[in-house]
Formats: C-alpha cells, sequence, structure tokens
C-alpha cells in the first residue's frame, strides 16, 4: 500500500499569535472568559443590593465600641466595623433612628474611666511624678464625664493646674482650673449651670478656690465673667435682665393678639429703660407728745438745830451727857431758877430743822428709725411697638383674600396691649399699634429639598438599576459571544500546503467537489486561488520540499497515463 505524500509533511509548531487557534487552547480561554464574566457579574448583583453604608459613630474607644456592638446585634440591626474598631457603619437611612435608640440607652458613654480602674492597673515602681501625672489625668477625665453629662453640654475638656506645694508660705501658688465646654446647635447654658460647672471642680480639686476657675465655650466666649469685682460682668447681668424684661413684655402681646388675628400675624417689640441705681436711706423721728415715764428715783433729806438736844457739839464726856430736868436743875443751883424758866421755854418752841428733797423722772420718747433701700432695676420707661397683619377670610370662592383692620379694632388693640404692658402715662410710657400687611414669601420658611443623587432611596434604586445595566452589558457583550464560540467550535483537522495547492486546484478545476483528503475526511471550504497565487505556492513547496513535491508530480503523471 502506497504512502499518502501528504502525511509524511513535517508539522510546524505553533507561534505565539498561532497558539489560540489550538482547540484545546481556545476551549479553555473561552471557558476562562465564561468563568470571569461570571465572576463579575455576581460581584456587581451583590454590590447593588448592598445598602449605602455611613458612619453611626466615629472615634469610639474599645469600650463604647464594644458596647455599641452589642447593642446592635441584640436588636437584630445590620452593621459594619471598620478596620481600626473605631468607626460603626450603618445603612444611611438607618442613621438618625439608630442614633436615637442608642442615646435612649445611654450609649456610647464617653471615653473617660474610673479612678479606681487606674490605679488597678497601675505598674509596681512607678515614679511619683508619674502617678501623680496621671491621678491628674484621670480626675480630668472624670470631670469631663461629669460636665459632659448635663444635657446642653455636648463634650468639654478640663485642664487642671496643679502647682506643686511648698513648705513656706509665701512661695505657695493657687491652683487653677480650665474648662472648655462643646455645647449642642442652638443650646445656651444658663448662669447657674456655669456656677455650678465652677463649683463642681473647685469641690472635686482640694485646695481650688472658686474664682480660680474659668469656664468658655467653643465661639471662645468666656462663661465665668460674673465675678461681683469684674465691671465688665456687672454691665453684662444688667443686659441680660433688660433683655429678659422686654421679651417677658413681647411675648405677652403676641399671646394677647394671636387669638385675635390668627398666628403669625403679630409682631411686637419693646424697649424697657430700668434703673439699675441702688440707693439707701435711713431715717430717725420722735414724738415728743407720745412719751412714757420709763423711771422715777425721790430723795428726801432733813437736818434739825444744834440746840435741839441732839448729839451735837464738841466730841467729849460733857457733850454726851443726857439734859437735866427743871427739878433736878433748880435743886443744884437754886440761884439759877430763872435760867431753869428760860430753858424750858425754849424746850417748849420746836427747833427749826433743814430739810431737802430731790426727784429723777426718765422718759421715753417715740423715736422710728426706718432703713429704706430701693429695689434695682426698676421700670423708668416702656416704648412698645406692635405690628399687626391685615385680617385675614375666605371669600365665596373659597379663596383667602385679606382686608385691613378698622380703626375701632385698632383702638382695641392699643387698649389690651396698654393693659397688657402696665401702661403707664406719667412714666413716659408710649404704646404704638399699626396696622400692616406682611411680606411673606411663598415657601420661604421651607428649606430646598436635597438633590436626587444625595437622598437614599434614590440612591439605592439608582445603584441597583447601574448593577442591572453592568450585568446586561456583560452578558450580551461578553457571554454570548463566548457562548457561542464555544458551541459553535469544532477540531479542524492540521492540513499541509500541499492540500491546500489541491484543494484550491480543485475548486479553480470547477468539478464542484470538495478535495479528499488522506484522512477520508474533506477540505474545508477554501477560497478561490488566482494563477499568481499558485505559482507563488508551487515555488515556495519546491523550496521547501522538492522531494516531496517531485513525488507529487510523479503520483499526477502516473494517474494521467492510466
Amino acid at each position: 500500500m502506497a504512502d499518502n505524500p501528504t502525511a509524511r509533511l513535517p508539522a510546524r509548531l505553533p507561534g505565539p499569535a498561532g497558539l489560540a487557534q489550538i482547540p484545546g487552547v481556545r476551549q479553555l480561554l473561552v471557558l476562562l472568559g465564561v468563568a470571569a464574566a461570571i465572576a463579575i457579574g455576581i460581584t456587581v448583583a451583590v454590590w447593588s443590593r448592598s445598602p449605602v453604608l455611613a458612619p453611626l459613630y466615629t472615634g469610639l474607644d474599645e469600650r463604647d465600641a464594644s458596647q455599641v456592638v452589642q447593642a446592635l446585634q441584640s436588636s437584630g440591626e445590620l452593621f459594619k466595623l471598620d478596620a481600626s474598631g473605631t468607626a460603626v457603619l450603618v445603612s444611611e437611612g438607618d442613621v438618625a433612628r439608630l442614633r436615637l435608640r442608642l442615646a435612649a440607652q445611654g450609649l456610647p458613654q464617653g471615653s473617660a474611666g474610673g479612678v479606681a480602674a487606674e490605679a488597678e492597673v497601675s505598674p509596681f515602681g512607678m515614679s511619683d511624678f508619674a502617678e501623680k501625672a496621671r491621678y491628674q489625668k484621670r480626675l480630668e477625665g472624670e470631670l469631663m464625664a461629669s460636665i459632659g453629662s448635663l444635657q446642653p453640654v455636648k463634650a468639654s475638656r478640663v485642664h487642671l493646674a496643679l502647682p506643686k506645694q511648698s513648705a513656706f508660705v509665701r512661695d505657695r501658688r493657687p491652683a487653677s482650673a480650665s474648662v472648655v465646654v462643646t455645647l449642642f446647635p442652638g443650646r445656651r447654658l444658663e448662669m447657674a449651670q456655669v456656677n455650678a460647672i465652677v463649683h463642681l471642680v473647685a469641690s472635686s480639686v482640694p485646695d481650688l478656690d472658686p474664682n480660680q476657675v474659668s469656664v468658655i465655650d467653643q465661639k471662645g466666649e468666656l462663661l465665668t465673667a460674673n465675678r461681683a469685682n469684674d465691671s465688665s460682668a456687672l454691665a453684662d447681668g444688667r443686659f441680660r435682665v433688660m433683655q429678659n424684661v422686654e421679651q417677658a413684655y413681647a411675648g405677652r402681646v403676641v399671646e394677647l393678639l394671636t387669638p385675635l388675628v390668627g398666628p403669625g400675624r403679630v409682631r411686637a417689640q419693646v424697649v424697657a429703660n430700668l434703673d439699675f441705681t441702688e440707693t439707701e436711706r435711713t431715717s430717725e423721728q420722735y414724738d415728743p407728745a407720745a412719751s412714757v415715764l420709763r423711771s422715777e428715783q425721790v430723795s428726801n433729806q432733813q437736818r434739825g438745830n444744834a440746840n435741839s438736844g441732839d448729839g451735837v457739839g464738841v466730841p467729849g464726856a460733857l457733850s454726851n451727857q443726857p439734859p437735866l430736868m427743871p427739878a433736878q436743875a433748880t435743886a443744884a443751883d437754886p440761884a439759877g431758877a430763872v435760867g431753869v424758866n428760860t430753858a424750858a421755854a425754849t424746850a417748849a418752841t420746836p427747833p427749826p430743822t433743814d430739810q431737802s428733797s430731790s426727784a429723777t423722772r426718765n422718759f421715753e420718747i417715740d423715736r422710728v428709725i426706718s432703713r429704706t433701700r430701693e429695689p434695682t432695676g426698676t421700670i423708668r420707661r416702656l416704648s412698645v411697638a406692635v405690628v399687626v397683619d391685615n385680617k385675614a377670610s375666605i371669600d365665596e370662592d373659597g379663596e383667602v383674600v385679606t382686608e385691613p383692620l378698622s380703626q375701632v379694632e385698632l383702638a382695641q388693640m392699643m387698649e389690651l396691649v396698654r393693659g397688657a404692658v402696665g401702661y403707664d402715662e406719667t412714666r413716659g410710657d408710649t404704646v404704638s399699634v399699626i396696622n400692616a400687611p406682611f411680606h411673606v414669601e411663598p415657601d420661604a420658611e421651607a428649606l430646598p429639598p436635597p438633590p436626587l443623587w444625595q437622598q437614599p432611596a434614590i440612591r439605592e434604586i439608582g445603584k441597583q438599576v447601574l448593577g442591572a445595566i453592568v450585568l446586561l452589558v456583560l452578558a450580551l457583550s461578553v457571554l454570548r459571544p463566548l457562548l457561542r464560540s464555544l458551541v459553535s467550535m469544532t477540531p479542524a483537522p492540521a492540513h499541509n500546503p500541499m492540500q491546500v495547492f489541491a484543494g484550491a486546484e480543485s475548486l479553480d478545476a470547477g468539478d464542484g467537489a470538495r478535495p479528499a483528503m488522506s484522512g477520508g475526511g474533506a477540505l474545508p471550504a477554501l477560497p478561490k486561488v488566482g494563477f499568481e497565487q499558485k505559482v507563488g505556492l508551487a515555488k515556495r513547496m519546491v523550496n521547501e520540499d522538492p522531494r516531496q513535491v517531485a513525488h507529487v508530480v510523479k503520483t499526477w503523471l502516473t494517474e494521467d497515463g492510466s
């Protein structure tokens, strides 16, 4: 059996460009392309269905982050913790709802720990300086947590300056503290709350004077400027009092007139001139007619004559003897009878005496002492200005129409306003009530809606639509051609230039039959080859394998001779 001359043609190794023409490699590449397209499609589908995440809390410490994660897990909410563990991400549409729920549970509680917990982890052998610095740091953290628990305070920072105490009194320096508070939008600290913060810090630090504590807000405004010896603080306090009085009077007027003209149709402004002069008077009054005897002292004194027989005269035995009776005197001295009669006459006459009396009487006169201190902040003068919008009504067509107020209605409102503010003509108060239409822009108070791409619902829908478009494009442009190529691909046997030449010749002969292959198959349909191409192909085959070409020509001649 003669060998097939075409089977002995040397096979050429495929180059890099022809590697894809090998059936096995082509199938592998097609399968890899299909797998990559499916993976990309699944990734896009998962991405389009996943919610848009937004940060719920950022900058959390480990303790707060664990508490927030446990609360979200217990409630079954979807969340994601970032790689650093300090931020919690949730669905963008659930941020506000989850923040309110966690705030009701008191989360997050803050990063300040306790002094006792810090003392437990204090290492052995720590220096005194390091121990004091750590204690001061933890004390500042405790104060920050306490101040941050106030409703208007969003966050706080506390700085303590605790100088080292000296044994000498003249070298001692007082401790001081500074507090920085960050308030929620629209909130403000009242003076009582500021004083409470000052006394809280002063009571927590030993030997800290409340006057050495300063409190400022996030705007840099000093809130502890209400010292008694501070003139600017005094002026600020007076301004606040005046502002409160004006707001109170304006609120009375608006509350009184709103039921008459409707909500939002009254504007009132009050200017109060207050007198902050401090006056103190002391008066003392006497009433002579209303006298009362308080005390009385009376003294009487009597003194007798020297001849009265009393114990008077020169001290001695003669002066101390009792006087002689008249009979005894006659018996003793008859010649002196005349003298006895004279003595008896003298004794019959009452001896002269000296008398004196004195009285001391003390009277209490009615006396009134009064001390008068006039109150500060009294009203000197009030100026009230009220603007009332036109009266609104509905016509027959159901449309809202406005009409100005009458003079009688304005006069009635004037009387009402005067009664509400306590109008005093002698004080010089003025009240003005006018009627004017209010100019209100349509939807001026309504906030413009956010753009469509910033709304969470629109972003979710857009994300899903984008994922569907990507999947459709991927299926039509990648998967469909690859699958079609994989299904319609058939193994094509390799052929040598002689088969091509023979096939081209047979096609050119016009027999309409497909040239047979050595293996019994048929060559695929080849394009029609011209004469010059045939000549070039024959020359190339002769140059490559002249022996094989000679054998083929010999075979042709043998077939023609037969």
